[in-house]
């Protein structure tokens, strides 16, 4: 019989290669339906979170020792190839001869072990010939675990210096972020508490980056409250909204809450912010956080972004949207295997949100649109088509920030951020002032 760290990645990854599940979720539920120890959750975790960043690079290799390099094959084998492939490719600790042995073993427990001898063959061609081939220069796809389409996407929104650039910066993992409550710690006393050596200063004040921590909200402090976990470029999104104590705030798109609870940061407590969701398991979720953060002035509720009907007037308001989220793809590997045909629908669902969310804004008010992803027809081009629609806006420079870079040339209105800029996710942001009453027109 096959080991559980083994049956639970393939179980895992059968659930996100055939039903679209989200990793994190996928993954988390596998490992405690299995009641695996900690060290086989992680082996779980290394094999299944592999096998989902490496998987054109997987499949490019298996190919190469099929009799037949074009058959269509069952997608649990095809499964089962790819764990005992990246194993034997990525994973020193784990012996070849065990990598194939425990996906015979699954092979073996799969529709009466009808691919067992299938399986067996194929692995033991690749255990002895693997090394010999060689990936084409020109093959970033295989090179770097990014799908073709997405690659053509960055190379016609930014051109093909910065797309290699990005597609380097993508395959790398993504660094643990943190942002420090000021209400109720300092970075250094934080630090001190930790475990030496698990945290350093980020470039933005407040900001650490963690090593090494596994589950973050075992560390010390969280439980009290003094640091909630939130990427470096989502905390760099909140420094331009910058918002001001006293203020009235919405976030109209704000679960899990990890930019509600820094805005809110920003203000010290003292104001309103209102943090708006569609869905009431998600809304509960910022209710808890801020609860946990000790943030009274969030005031969390449900509403459609799109459609919801709200009475009140914001001096600023944040709508960081839904989108086809390329930005994360180092944090959510699925991301990169979604159909194309699903981003079509985004911009106008987005520039919709835009336009609801600026009848919310008063005269003078700042209104801010983000996304978490990397393609201009959910960025700028939304941005543009939101103000060539709605002259009673006007571009509102974003403020540059000391130490940290941008790679694209754009108006200054507008931000796109990159992870080799910054070591953050990819994310974009603009901002946009409504005018006075009075027409007049004034920018930073």
């Amino acid at each position: 019989m096959a080991t559980s760290s083994r049956k639970t990645a393939l179980t895992a990854l059968s659930e996100v290669t055939e039903n679209e599940g989200y990793s994190n979720i996928v993954i988390d539920k596998a490992i405690r339906a299995a009641e695996l120890s900690p060290r086989d959750a992680a082996l779980t975790s290394t094999i299944f979170y592999g096998v989902l960043e490496k998987r054109l690079t997987l499949d490019f290799y298996i190919r190469k020792f099929l009799a037949k390099p074009k058959q269509k094959l069952d997608g649990t084998v095809l499964n089962i190839l790819r764990i005992a492939v990246y194993q034997m490719m990525y994973l020193d600790r784990v012996p070849d001869s065990a990598a194939v042995n425990e996906a015979v073993l699954c092979a073996a427990e799969y529709r009466r072990g009808q691919y067992k001898n299938f399986v067996n063959g194929v692995l033991r061609s690749f255990a002895r010939g693997w090394h010999e081939v060689i990936i084409p220069e020109d093959d970033l796809s295989v090179r770097y675990n990014i799908p073709q389409p997405i690659i053509e996407s960055f190379k016609k929104d930014y051109g093909e210096t910065v797309c290699i650039d990005l597609l380097k910066a993508m395959s790398e993992r993504a660094e643990t972020y943190i942002r420090i409550n000021p209400l109720k710690t300092t970075a250094d006393d934080l630090i001190q508490s930790l475990p030496e050596n698990t945290a350093e200063k980020a470039v933005l004040q407040n900001a650490l980056c963690v090593h090494g921590t596994g589950d973050v909200t075992g560390l010390p402090g969280f439980a009290e409250g003094k640091f909630h976990v939130q990427d470096l470029s989502s905390q760099l999104l909140c420094a331009f909204v910058s918002p001001q104590p006293g203020e009235r705030l919405a976030d109209v798109c704000a679960a899990p809450g990890g930019k509600s609870f820094t805005l809110a940061e920003y203000m010290e407590n003292t104001g309103v912010l209102d943090a708006f969701d569609l869905y009431k398991g998600r809304v509960n979720l910022i209710k808890k956080g801020a609860e946990r953060l000790g943030l009274s002035i969030i005031h969390a509720a449900v509403r459609d972004a799109a459609t919801g009907v709200c009475e009140k007037q914001y001096d600023r308001v944040l709508c960081d949207v839904p989108c086809s989220g390329l930005g994360v793809i180092r944090r959510k590997p699925e991301i990169r295997y979604k159909k194309q045909e699903s981003f079509k629908e985004l911009p106008a669902l987005q520039l919709k949100i835009l336009e609801h969310s600026a009848q919310l804004v008063r005269p003078g008010g700042i209104l801010f649109y983000s996304t978490c992803t990397l393609r201009n027809a959910e960025n700028g081009a939304v941005v543009t088509e939101f103000l060539k629609c709605h002259p009673e806006f006007e571009p509102y420079d974003l403020p540059e920030t000391e130490g940290i870079s941008h790679t694209v040339n754009e108006p200054k209105f507008m931000r796109t951020m990159m992870p080799m800029d910054h070591g953050g996710d990819g994310f974009f942001a603009a901002a946009m002032r409504r005018k006075t009453e009075t027409g007049k027109e004034t920018k930073r």
